[in-house]
């Protein structure tokens, strides 16, 4: 039981509803802690993100060996064909369900949230795309060449990116999804709110 309470998973789950129950109740001020906050912690998840790429997909392709390429090869077949057939499938779930949902498209008495106190800017050290990119041309052209010494770097590098995810990212994810929540839940109409929480 301890290992559940423990597991990312339900503190998540925890995030999700406390932020939810804080943002009924929050008022301004404590909103703009929360906007805040958030913001950075968002800075901080984006900027690992192209790190956790190339952490990650380079040191898996160079242990493919000789058979990279053509691993990497179906590996992106599979993908390119999956994304197609995902995106036709949301396509006609969306001509099929959407239209007989009864959505309400009234945005009244939604509450804006608070601005950011201060912003602390992390820019990227490259794009998402340019991460990956990156990631298979490195992992590929090291093992063409067999290249020991930048295979080894990346598998440091891969330990390094382990430690970030384990140490930095995971302990905050929680935070970040519960404060987002909260966010959520702070402009929602105030129709939607409990007699006693509405103002």
């Amino acid at each position: 039981m301890g290992k559940i309470f423990k597991s990312l998973p339900f503190k998540l789950l925890v995030g999700v509803f406390a932020g939810i129950v804080v943002g009924l109740m929050a008022g301004e001020g404590l909103m703009n802690v929360v906007v805040t906050l958030n913001y950075i912690m968002g800075q901080i998840v984006s900027f690992c993100v192209p790190l956790i790429i190339i952490g990650f997909i380079a040191p898996s392709i160079t242990k493919l060996g000789n058979n990279a390429s053509r691993m990497l090869g179906i590996a992106l077949v599979l993908a390119y064909v999956s994304s197609i057939g995902a995106a036709f499938f949301s396509m006609a779930a969306g001509y099929t369900i959407i239209p007989g949902m009864s959505i309400d498209t009234n945005v009244e008495g939604l509450r804006e949230l608070p601005g950011i106190v201060f912003e602390l800017q992390i820019p990227q050290i490259m794009p998402v795309m340019s991460a990956l990119v990156f990631s298979v041309l490195i992992g590929l052209s090291a093992t063409w060449t067999k290249a020991k010494v930048t295979t080894n770097l990346l598998m440091e590098f891969q330990q390094i990116v382990l430690q970030i995810v384990s140490r930095v990212i995971i302990p905050i994810l929680p935070f970040y999804i519960g404060m987002t929540f909260c966010s959520l839940a702070y402009e929602a109409p105030s129709r939607s709110r409990p007699p006693y929480l509405s103002r």
